[in-house]
């Protein structure tokens, strides 16, 4: 008997593999460099948050965690943007780099996507080098 149970507890808890992005997306991912992300999808938006130190520090410049907000929209692609705030002893601004999921596939998620830069004025929050924009790709414990 606890034999079933366990077998059915494995069946039940495991998702339905990812075959496109119209599948619910919510979940633990791992980036090929190793770093572990947490994604929630409400049908009608994605967030997905950094599961390890993600603020790195440049000198006075402290820098949170990033955030990444995506929109559904018809088609495959989902857009919208990563967002990072960067503070300057008083002075903060928001920064952020548009992103976009490209693929779900093989409980994989494809991104396109950029670290958003530090301003390049704290006093108005403008410019910032433009980001590197790079392909990223999820698989979902």
């Amino acid at each position: 008997m606890k034999l079933v149970l366990a077998a059915l507890f494995v069946a039940c808890s495991h998702r339905a593999p990812i075959a496109s992005c119209d599948d619910d997306l919510g979940g633990t991912y791992v980036a090929a460099s190793g770093e572990r992300w947490s994604v929630t999808d409400d049908r009608a938006t994605l967030e997905a948050y950094p599961l390890f130190p993600d603020a790195p520090r440049t000198g006075d410049v402290l820098a949170a965690p990033r955030a990444i907000d995506l929109r559904r929209s018809s088609g495959v692609t989902m857009a919208g943007t990563a967002r990072r705030r960067y503070t300057l002893r008083d002075k903060a601004c928001d920064a952020r780099a548009i992103t976009s999921i490209t693929r779900c596939a093989d409980d994989t998620l494809e991104l396109v996507t950029s670290d958003p830069p530090p301003p390049s004025s704290f006093a108005d929050c403008r410019g910032g080098t433009p980001p590197h924009v790079q392909v990223e790709r999820w698989r979902r414990e």
